[in-house]
């Protein structure tokens, strides 16, 4: 398999799985009236993959955003695209910083390296794409400005949970299977 065709499979199972997530996690949250969601886990897929795959990623990230925004979640198409921009962007801006700040890898170095980490993993992350898809919203005159405020704060805590309760466990995992050598 060439490296393009494997590149081109990451995408489309990265599109796939942000998707799936995020449609089960409508599932849920619709079922019980309770939306918008507090939770979106679809951003611990974003900045996983993009931990591990970095820009070549974000064709997947983007079209799994789209999809899920427009099919699950019945964003028209506009707003669908805005909103990939930043939960595309962002992700993989977090993940070039969390490496580069890390000496180019994975395996935390230091309390301070894994402090990094997290604020940006689960404040910058979380807050840029709320920035993007609700100013994105403001802008298309789906939102009024009286809101913009609590609906950033919504979004960015919603991003920052599905990071903190699937993410983060999944890099402590992983970093102490490294450590212990399973």
């Amino acid at each position: 398999m060439s490296d393009m065709q494997r590149k081109f499979l990451e995408n489309i199972a990265v599109a796939a799985v942000y998707w799936l997530v995020s449609h089960l996690n409508w599932l849920i949250f619709s079922s019980v009236g309770v939306l918008p969601m507090p939770i979106w886990p679809a951003a611990a897929v974003a900045i996983t993959a993009a931990l591990y795959r970095g820009w070549s990623i974000a064709p997947g990230l983007a079209l799994g955003t789209i999809l899920a925004n427009h099919f699950s979640l019945g964003a028209p198409w506009g707003f669908a695209f805005c909103i990939a921009v930043m939960n595309t962007l962002a992700p993989v801006l977090g993940a070039l910083l969390i490496k580069k700040n890390n000496g180019g890898d994975l395996h935390f170095r230091s309390v301070g390296n894994m402090g990094f980490a997290i604020v940006v993993g689960v404040l910058l992350v979380p807050l840029l794409t709320a920035l993007g898809g609700i100013g994105s919203k403001f802008m298309l005159g789906m939102l009024p400005e009286s809101k913009v405020v609590i609906s950033i704060m919504r979004w960015a805590m919603a991003h920052a949970l599905g990071t903190v309760i699937f993410a983060v466990p999944y890099f402590a995992w992983q970093e102490s299977r490294v450590n212990h050598g399973n």
